[in-house]
């Protein structure tokens, strides 16, 4: 038999055997998917029941909250769960209308009982939230409402102590303007004034708080409470502020102490810096600084220790300033006179350098070159009439560098002209020029000559 025909035959045969195989596989596969999607519609099923259960059991204890809670709080706060009852009952029935389609003599399709169980478990769900939200929300009111019987009693001990505090406060603050002026007193002038008109403003709301309590009216309650224990706080920070000042008063007299031992050493050194470094900043600054001194109380008379410490800090860091600025001025004139001498001869060897370029080949050498040597030439004089260091070095570091501008632009020009090229229009702005038997060096020479007359009798001398 051929071979190719045993070849054929063999391919045949396998490709059969192997599209028996498939078949057999595929329907394996098949079978494995549904049963899979079968266990997942079974697992979906259980858990759309369980919800429903849980749901319908969760709404049931959520109508005795709201009864429970319209009966302690009122209409007012039961008013939220009531609405969410309403919602989650709107969701649950229609939760139970799907269930029965789902379990009533008419087939439903896969995709029908998939799509209602989920929507079952969607809707559970959402109930249980709204129900759990409102819940939580009540057992706050109710956290609230509880204590607020215990607030209106801290309320009116707070107010009792306070009060019995009002007058040692007025002593203290007597004690004060002996000492302190009204300025440096502003701040707590008026503090046992304010305290108890606050701890009258308390002790109503208190008794406001008490009688929305036997109305059963608790979100009212709470509110008078809440004022009454704001009021009570102020009150007491402004009889404690009263306290704290005088505490406060004396840290900062100590510290303004030192601070003018301080300032009276500061101002002996800035007068002792040499006069020219001192003059402005420096002499206006120690100025301030002995106004702010002389504007301090005599010993023993009323005083502003926070006010002045202020001012004499203030003085005392413009006069720091001013000497600083003083002394980085010196530490920049001293580096720029390090390195003035060097900046000099560079200036002067790139101006000599452009000069050189511009005198030796004169015509090749265009408008612009000779406009930057002429700066440059400029900025070196400048320098060496100028006096300040600084300003010395940036004009020589300036005429170095339109020096060096000018010579690169200078060789340019001189490269494009055409000298040594032959015979023709090489020259700048078409100065004709005319190799000769002399060479490059008498072409240097023609092409400053700008008298095409006199280029020509020259050029015929040679020929």
């Amino acid at each position: 038999m051929d071979p190719i025909v045993i070849v054929v035959a063999a391919v045949g045969a396998v490709a059969v055997v192997g599209s028996v195989l498939g078949g057999i596989v595929g329907r394996r596969g098949r079978a494995r998917l549904i049963a899979a999607a079968a266990a997942q519609l079974a697992g979906l099923e259980r858990e759309a029941g369980t919800a429903l259960v849980r749901t319908d059991e969760r709404l049931r204890l959520a109508d005795d909250e709201a009864g429970f809670a319209l009966a302690e709080l009122g209409e007012q706060e039961a008013r939220g769960l009531t609405g969410a009852l309403a919602h989650a009952r709107a969701n649950l029935q229609e939760a139970f209308h799907l269930q029965q389609l789902l379990h009533d003599e008419v087939p439903d399709t896969d995709q029908q009982r998939i799509a209602w169980t989920s929507r079952i478990v969607e809707l559970c769900r959402a109930a249980e939230g709204a129900l759990a939200e409102q819940s939580a929300t009540l057992a706050a009111r109710r956290e609230a409402a509880g204590r607020t019987p215990q607030n209106l009693t801290q309320v009116r001990a707070d107010t009792d102590r306070l009060r019995a505090a009002l007058p040692p406060a007025e002593a203290t603050l007597a004690g004060l303007r002996g000492r302190y002026t009204g300025v440096a007193l502003q701040a707590v002038a008026a503090n046992p004034e304010q305290a108890a008109r606050l701890l009258e403003f308390a002790a109503r709301s208190a008794d406001v708080a008490a009688k929305k309590l036997g109305e059963s009216r608790g979100r009212d309650a709470e509110a008078a409470a809440t004022a009454a224990v704001e009021a009570v706080r102020r009150a007491e920070g402004l009889l404690d502020a009263v306290d704290r000042f005088e505490m406060e008063a004396l840290a900062a007299e100590s510290t303004l102490g030192g601070m003018i031992a301080e300032s009276r050493a500061e101002i002996a050194a800035a007068r002792a810096m040499p006069a020219a470094k001192r003059a402005g900043a420096v002499d206006a600054a120690v100025a301030g600084l002995e106004e702010a001194l002389a504007s301090l109380p005599a010993p023993g008379a009323p005083s502003d220790p926070v006010g002045g410490l202020t001012r004499v800090r203030q003085a005392n860091t413009a006069l720091d300033d001013a000497v600083a600025a003083v002394e980085e001025a010196g530490r920049r004139a001293k580096a720029a006179r390090t390195q003035l001498a060097t900046a000099l001869l560079d200036a002067e060897q790139q101006v000599l350098n452009a000069r050189r370029a511009v005198d030796d080949y004169r015509a090749p050498v265009g408008p612009t070159a000779r406009t930057r040597l002429a700066e440059a030439e400029r900025e070196l004089t400048e320098a060496r009439g100028e006096t300040d260091p600084e300003r010395q070095l940036a004009r020589a570091r300036r005429a170095a560098s339109l020096g060096a501008e000018a010579s690169a632009i200078a060789q340019r020009d001189i490269a494009n002209s055409g000298y040594g090229q032959g015979y023709g229009y090489g020259g700048w702005q078409g100065v004709p020029t005319r190799r000769s038997s002399s060479g490059d060096l008498l072409g240097g020479i023609l092409g400053g000559m700008v008298l095409g007359g006199i280029l020509d009798d020259i050029g015929d001398m040679f020929d």
